[in-house]
């Protein structure tokens, strides 16, 4: 087909086998095996050169079209093999509306257009099993799975944020530290990264005789935000929720002796998953940030 559609956009059998550098005898062969088997004369073979039948016409439009997708999926098979195309699945448990995870999002699929990215938003446990049943090809959460059967590599870490009513007297204080907290109710949501700030406040607040007055709720992060703006109570989130605006709240960030308070981010991938999209986009993590 190839050299039947170069015959006809030369007019010339010899000019066509020039292009390919192959002898004329090798192309004519060829165009008058494809005849044959279509059962159909292609070309009128005159002393000025080759020109398309009638019955040849529709034929040389119907194999430019097949030559034209064979080479798109050619490139495109290039593409997926070096990663450039395919799918990858990111299963993750924070906001995407601001933080690291938007950022190397965003720059993934500037750089990748042709890789589908999916997204999967579900508590660790879940991503866990996700991640070995292959319905994931990458977890990126909070903490440590604590699973020799996947490799992981240390992300970025988030401010840890106050979120308190905008009439709570803890809005003037120039800086919060944790011993600020004291003495407040905070309810966290059973969604990640909820259990780990949950830790986290009892880590910080705990204190000989105090228990730190923490309830968790099986609701939603912005749930658990409309009710503070309510004033019923304070919640801890990572920065990644600040990508939102949430009227009658306002963050604070909370200082440890030694600086802010952070949460670590770790992504997950199983060692057998040959993907070549996720291969691009480790290397992406790994050039962002690369002293994780």
């Amino acid at each position: 087909m190839r050299y039947a559609v170069l015959a006809a956009e030369t007019r010339s059998f010899s000019r066509a086998a020039a292009l390919l550098r192959i002898k004329q005898a090798t192309l004519s062969r060829n165009v008058l095996l494809l005849e044959h088997r279509l059962g159909v004369k292609l070309f009128e073979r005159r002393t000025r050169g080759a020109f398309v039948t009638p019955e040849g016409l529709p034929i040389i439009a119907t194999a430019r079209r097949i030559l034209t997708e064979v080479e798109t999926l050619q490139t495109r098979a290039r593409a997926m093999r070096n990663g450039d195309a395919g799918e990858l699945t990111i299963g993750f448990c924070s906001s995407l509306t601001a933080g690291d995870l938007r950022f190397a999002i965003v720059e993934f699929q500037r750089r990748f257009p042709d890789v589908r990215l999916n997204g999967v938003e579900r508590d660790r446990g879940f991503l866990h099993h996700a991640l070995h049943a292959g319905v994931i090809d990458l977890a990126v959460v909070t903490g440590d799975l604590g699973d020799p059967g996947v490799r992981r590599r240390p992300l970025w870490s988030e401010r840890v944020l106050v979120a308190l009513p905008d009439e709570h007297p803890l809005v003037e204080t120039e800086r919060i530290y944790w011993h600020d907290l004291r003495r407040q109710t905070f309810v966290l949501g059973t969604q990640d990264p909820g259990p780990d700030l949950v830790r986290l406040l009892q880590a910080r607040l705990a204190e000989p005789g105090y228990e730190p007055d923490v309830e968790t709720q099986d609701v939603s992060r912005e749930n658990v935000l409309a009710m503070v703006s309510a004033g019923w109570f304070l919640t801890l989130v990572s920065e990644s929720a600040l990508g939102v605006n949430h009227p009658g709240i306002i963050f604070r960030e909370v200082h440890e002796p030694t600086g802010q308070a952070r949460i670590d981010y770790g992504c997950y991938w199983r060692s057998d998953d040959t993907s070549p999209a996720l291969r691009r986009f480790l290397g992406l993590i790994r050039e962002r940030y690369p002293d994780a």
